[in-house]
């Protein structure tokens, strides 16, 4: 059966998508084209970027680029990954002792990690909070949200003694999405997330989460004892293929 007319099928849609090199040599290539694309986002509206600029602040031949980006859209997407792993790298530092005084200061921990984060990296903020990455960068960031959202509760339960939540996936992703939303005003009106406006995003998430959870909820044991022995309390990241790529690749 034909297609429709602007349908698109799989193989263009995987056009609209980096390839991910195989061997040693295109995996360096690769992350040189990356790094090059965050040093030029850095300073540069993405309107001004295109494929040649990436070549020439990468020191290496246009075809090299369109090899692995096929538009500057797909290298783009590609930055976004990185700091979307990145973000789930954070979840494994060593959680301050402080953090574990309550859920509420264990989620503003979190929060001011991510905050600390974008504030480093202004590519991050321009692709993941200014939207200006296209479409596939936005539905990536769409899905990392769904899947941290269900592990936002997951954290809370491997450290809480959490109560029976209904429906928590969608619960948590909202908490998600409220925080992303309050920051993504903060980078509109400053370029930056503010402390301002980080303790807004942690008033408005910790607001709604206190609709389905008591204010006060126990800690689990086996972090009171490590708590009282000194030892770092660290909770390993799950998350489930979050930006749309195979796992094992």
């Amino acid at each position: 059966m034909a297609k429709k007319a602007g349908s698109v099928g799989p193989a263009a849609k995987r056009q609209l998508s980096p390839r991910k090199p195989s061997r040693e040599r295109g995996v360096l290539r690769f992350a040189a084209l990356v790094d090059a694309v965050e040093v030029l986002l850095a300073d540069h509206s993405p309107d001004e970027i295109g494929l040649y600029q990436i070549a020439e602040q990468a020191n290496v031949p246009p075809g090299s680029v369109y090899h692995f980006f096929p538009t500057k859209e797909a290298a783009f997407l590609a930055l976004a990954n990185r700091y979307l792993s990145a973000f789930e790298a954070l979840a494994g530092m060593p959680i301050d002792p402080s953090a574990l005084e309550s859920w509420q200061s264990l989620m503003a921990w979190d929060q001011k990690q991510a905050m600390q984060f974008y504030n480093k990296h202004p590519a991050a903020l321009k692709l993941l909070l200014g939207g200006f990455g296209g479409l596939e960068t936005r539905q990536a960031d769409t899905r990392y949200n769904v899947q941290a959202g269900k592990e936002m509760y997951r954290r809370l339960d491997t450290v809480f003694h959490m109560p029976f939540v209904r429906d928590p996936e969608t619960k948590f992703h909202i908490t998600i999405e409220i925080l992303d939303a309050v920051w993504g005003i903060s980078y509109l009106k400053h370029a930056r997330i503010t402390e301002e406006f980080y303790l807004e995003a942690v008033d408005a998430c910790t607001a709604y989460c206190r609709l389905f959870l008591p204010e006060r909820i126990e800690l689990r044991d086996e972090h009171r004892r490590s708590l009282a022995a000194g030892k770092p309390v660290r909770i390993v990241r799950q998350m489930t293929d979050a930006r749309g790529e195979d796992p094992s690749s």
